[in-house]
């Protein structure tokens, strides 16, 4: 590589790449660093990008158009440090051009799915309603209502892109059922992940535990609604730290006030909710302020996996991954 622009505000840069994975990107190539906070002046843009062969882009870079493509005409490839990339591909200039393109949502996956894990053992175990109790001069009282063991139990899981993947192989660690909902894989495709295919609605009605880690795309919206939410267990879990928009917000506040599940929200739509928003103040709810991706260290994992795409990419590899463009208007 000739010139690795890394296009990323400078406030930002050391805390999604960082020294250690700066320093892996320099073996690849030289590295120029953005060093501005924004992109308001877009001549400085330009200027900063003319003769890359590879950018580095992140939440808050500008979006690759014409005019930033023209600057650099060796462009090879994008590495996104961020999730979705809808935000900095111009999709038929990229195609036109030949450019390959990876994202970050695997690394960003890893941590939700590892969050979602977490939520789900201790929801579960009756840890955040144990705790109100001696809290408030109880002990084990409700030991027996509030406890079940993450042990012998059906785990659903709602989608098997990057984040459903992996919290699907960490399930593998635990003596659990594990049901998948996905429309677009096979039965044997479900199968070698570790789990069972199953309908939505056979998910939820059978799962103790349902984590949802489907995309926010116009074929998942409110895809959990006043239709399928009663069918949830009474006594169950449910994990949301995908997006908000998957649920019908106010139908899901509605099954939630009888009472019968628990729910650990990391998402909503819109966030912040409202201070109004009853979601806040239920308590059969955990309501957290979207912390399961990535947070604080966390973000390093992304820096490493940008600079291990960059290598693939530069030993001849389909990157890990690596965006098919004709499959970008499925994806988040």
């Amino acid at each position: 590589m000739k010139k690795i622009a890394v296009l990323i505000g400078s406030t930002r840069q050391d805390k999604v790449i960082g020294d250690k994975y700066f320093d892996m990107l320099s073996k690849l190539g030289p590295v120029y660093k953005y060093d501005q906070p924004n992109f308001a002046d877009k001549e400085h843009a330009l200027e900063f990008l003319a003769g890359a062969d590879a950018i580095v882009t992140s939440w808050g870079s500008p979006k690759l158009t014409a005019e930033f493509l023209d600057v650099c005409p060796d462009l090879k490839v994008v590495l996104h440090a961020a999730g979705s990339v809808k935000g900095i591909v111009d999709e038929e200039e990229f195609k036109a051009r030949g450019i390959r393109l990876t994202s970050s949502a695997i690394a960003l996956g890893e941590g939700v799915a590892e969050t979602a894990l977490c939520l789900s053992i201790a929801a579960a175990k009756g840890v955040f309603k144990l705790a109100k109790d001696t809290r408030n001069g109880l002990w084990a009282e409700h030991k027996y209502d509030y406890c079940t063991d993450f042990y012998d139990i059906t785990v659903g899981v709602i989608s098997g892109g990057f984040v459903g993947r992996h919290f699907i192989k960490l399930l593998q660690n635990f003596n659990v059922d594990v049901l998948l909902y996905d429309p677009t894989l096979s039965a044997e495709q479900v199968a070698a992940l570790g789990a069972t295919k199953a309908e939505l609605d056979e998910m939820l009605s059978k799962a103790d535990v349902i984590s949802v880690h489907a995309p926010s795309i116009p074929a998942t919206e409110k895809m959990l609604n006043a239709t399928n939410l009663p069918l949830i267990k009474d006594g169950a879990v449910l994990i949301n730290t995908s997006r908000g928009a998957v649920f019908d917000e106010p139908a899901l506040i509605e099954e939630l006030k009888k009472g019968r599940f628990f729910a650990c929200l990391d998402v909503t739509e819109p966030e912040p909710p409202t201070v109004d928003n009853e979601l806040r103040y239920l308590d059969n709810v955990v309501l957290t302020p979207h912390i399961a991706g990535a947070a604080t260290n966390g973000q390093r994992r992304i820096g490493k996996h940008v600079a291990e795409e960059l290598a693939r990419f530069m030993a001849g590899e389909r990157m890990r991954t690596e965006i098919d463009l004709n499959q970008l208007s499925k994806m988040a």
